[in-house]
């Protein structure tokens, strides 16, 4: 390659946080995330019961996400386990947590790879929330 041509940045793979849309496409999904956390049996009552209302809740899992998806520090919430210290929550919780996600992510056409990839990481951060 010359210093004249550039690269073709065609070829290179769409990241995860493109694949679902970025922010605006955060912005539709997280919201519906909530509401489900809100409604289910397992759940829910936790959720209703937090110390921020549930507008706060989707602002900062927006946050949250787009931060760790896009690389862009827009995040100012807590550690996960500083934000889930003295929950105690159960495996059973966190379980029915990531069914809505899965159940939000498929409501919003997100394709089966994107929502593998997205499970695996909150997935991954189980022991920074279950029981602290």
């Amino acid at each position: 390659m010359t210093t004249t041509e550039q690269p073709d940045v065609s070829a290179q793979p769409a990241t995860l946080f493109e694949r679902i849309g970025g922010r605006a496409g955060l912005e539709k999904i997280v919201p519906d995330v909530v509401q489900l956390h809100l409604e289910n049996p397992v759940c829910g009552e936790r959720f209703r019961a937090a110390k921020k209302p549930p507008a706060e809740l989707t602002r900062l899992a927006i946050e949250f996400f787009s931060t760790g998806l896009s690389g862009l520090v827009t995040y100012d919430g807590l550690s996960m386990p500083e934000a889930h210290a003295g929950m105690g929550i159960t495996h059973a919780e966190y379980v029915a947590v990531l069914d809505d996600i899965l159940a939000a992510l498929q409501q919003h056409g997100i394709g089966q790879q994107e929502q593998a990839e997205l499970l695996y990481i909150a997935y991954g951060m189980k022991s920074e929330i279950i029981a602290k």
